[in-house]
């Protein structure tokens, strides 16, 4: 048995991240705040705690034996044990103070939980959850980090995140503007002539050099003809970290810590090694760039998170590759899996295979629109796929996405709107509404089980596209563009007006696959079960045309002849 102290529990968080990140549309600052933040985790909290406990601190300090422990730490966040209240507060004050220093612009944040007895069971559990309700109440009572930078006497505003101008900043190409104390951290972090430890940091994550990742900064920056931002986020997380005294095996505050930390710490692998898999598939399709790497940009990587920049034509491969290897990866990690399946089968002994789902939100657009209305559409877009794990038991991932031609349009709450008719098809008997988009679909898991799912499986949308594509052996469409522009714009007139233009059209392309584009009895459309709306495949499918590889098109189809993707949108 450890002696008895009283512990206090000490939570850092930097909760401003996502417009410290995406407040500029330059993809050099944006890697370089990426870098930035990680600093909370890799950086600040290790060298505070040897400023306040002496520099022989160590990873394997405990708290039975030593003044501190790290608990766990990553996606910019950071949890430590610590004995005594005025180390504790020292604790803070130096993580701060150094975030303050070296990531203008940046809040973290950083509270104390009451003192509990380490011996007794469930004091962990309970200081968890006083943190998590502290940081809330922190997060609302500081001014934002604009306040700490003052503008008199009247100074330059920088161009990139409108804050006062601390320096002048030369940039690559030989130019100088006026950039605040933020901008100029972030162009440090990422480095320049592209060998700075923040590029080389994600270049490691992407699994290439530094100097190949930077030619993809440039691709991304204004080459690429479209971008695309992939916001993914695991599914039941608070469920499990609101009951995580239920999935371990023993009561002890040690026990809790020692799960608690193989928990966090496998989940950061299996989002790392997850994204890994998904460029390594995207690899195998041929995406690359001249020089040779593939188009991706992670930005972030923790915890359950996952943001990145893509080429556009590969966004929606890479984001199902990723929510694949998401779910199998956490099924096969012991470390994640052993909790997950104590908490499943309500006792000590785990189930087997149990894993995480995740959802993805995908936003494709032109490389000049602000990115930080692109990431907004993508996290709204993940916030849309997250219906699926209300709607199918058990993991399973979702994923929705959007191809913005208009710029003035990127609210997903107005973009839906325009796609849902108050009227049904001819074959409805009663009132209702249509939604012309049958988003979000479904990636891996055991949907294919549930009526939910019927029509928004991944390979449902992959054989529409596949159909809406395919070419006869003169290398013509075997469904003309003309023709399927033509039916788009019926669905906009009304779901009657659009059956019957689907009707005309199979008599005069029947037999060329216009049949797997539709849904019930001759319609283009299909009822959402149980009882719901009314639903069409149709502009997801074109939509998805051009950004979708033939690799994954013919095996929706089985390698059907003919089957292959054209450049130019359907």
């Amino acid at each position: 048995m450890g002696v008895s102290v009283r512990v206090r529990l000490v939570s850092f968080e930097a909760w401003n991240i996502t417009r410290f990140m995406f407040v500029t549309g330059k993809r050099r600052e944006i890697a370089g705040a990426s870098e930035l933040i990680t600093y909370l985790d890799r950086r600040w909290v290790r060298e505070s705690l040897r400023d306040v406990f002496g520099q022989s601190y160590g990873a394997g300090w405990r708290i039975e034996e030593c003044p501190a422990e790290l608990l766990e730490s990553g996606a910019g966040t950071a949890k430590v044990l610590v004995r005594g209240e005025d180390e504790a507060r020292r604790l803070v004050t130096a993580v701060t103070g150094r975030a303050l220093r070296q990531a203008p612009g940046l809040d973290v944040c950083g509270v104390v939980s009451g003192d509990f007895e380490w011996e007794r069971p469930g004091g962990l559990h309970r200081a968890l959850g006083e943190c998590a309700e502290g940081l809330t109440g922190v997060r609302t009572a500081l001014p934002g980090p604009d306040a700490r930078f003052l503008r008199l006497p009247v100074v330059d505003s920088c161009r990139a995140t409108g804050l006062p101008a601390a320096q002048v900043l030369r940039l690559p190409g030989g130019s100088a503007e006026a950039r605040s104390a933020e901008s100029v951290a972030k162009w440090r972090a990422y480095g320049r002539q592209g060998q700075g430890e923040g590029l080389g940091r994600l270049a490691e994550l992407a699994g290439t050099r530094p100097r190949a990742l930077a030619e993809v900064v440039e691709h991304l920056n204004g080459q690429a003809e479209w971008v695309g931002t992939v916001h993914a986020d695991g599914n039941g997380l608070g469920r499990v970290f609101g009951s995580f005294e239920r999935c371990v095996a023993g009561e002890s505050n040690r026990a809790y810590a020692d799960a608690f930390r193989g928990f966090s710490a496998g989940l950061q692998e299996c989002t790392r090694e997850a994204f890994g898999c998904a460029v390594a598939e995207l690899e195998g399709l041929g995406a690359a760039l001249k020089s040779g790497p593939v188009p991706v940009l992670p930005l972030v990587l923790g915890g359950d998170d996952m943001v990145a920049l893509c080429a556009g034509e590969w966004a929606l491969p890479f984001a199902e590759a990723y929510l694949r290897a998401f779910e199998r990866l956490t099924a096969e990690r012991e470390a994640v899996a052993g909790p997950l399946g104590r908490l499943e089968a309500g006792a000590a002994s785990p189930s087997a295979g149990v894993g995480l789902s995740a959802c993805a939100g995908v936003a494709v657009v032109k490389p000049h629109f602000p990115f930080v209305d692109a990431h907004r559409l993508a996290y709204a877009l993940m916030r849309e796929a997250k219906q699926v794990k209300e709607k199918v038991p058990g993991p399973c991932s979702g994923l929705s996405f959007h191809v913005l031609y208009d710029s003035t349009q990127a609210d997903l709450g107005r973009l839906r709107e325009q796609c849902t008719l108050a009227d049904t098809p001819a074959q409805a008997a009663e009132d209702g509404m249509t939604r012309l988009v049958a988003q979000p679909y479904v990636v891996g898991g055991q949907g294919p089980d549930v009526a939910w799912v019927r029509g928004r499986r991944w390979t449902d949308l992959l054989d529409r596209v596949a159909a809406l594509t395919a070419r006869g052996p003169d290398g013509e469409r075997l469904l003309p563009s003309s023709q399927v522009h033509a039916l788009r714009e019926a669905l906009f007139v009304g779901p009657r007006v659009a059956d019957a233009q689907f009707a005309v059209l199979r008599g005069r392309y029947g037999g060329r696959g216009l049949e797997r584009v539709g849904g019930d009895a001759g319609s283009l459309f299909w009822r959402e079960e149980p009882g719901g709306r009314w639903m069409c495949g149709l502009l997801d499918a074109m939509d998805a045309v051009g950004f979708v590889p033939p690799a994954q098109d013919e095996a929706a189809v089985g390698g059907g002849a003919g089957a292959a993707l054209a450049g130019d949108r359907a």
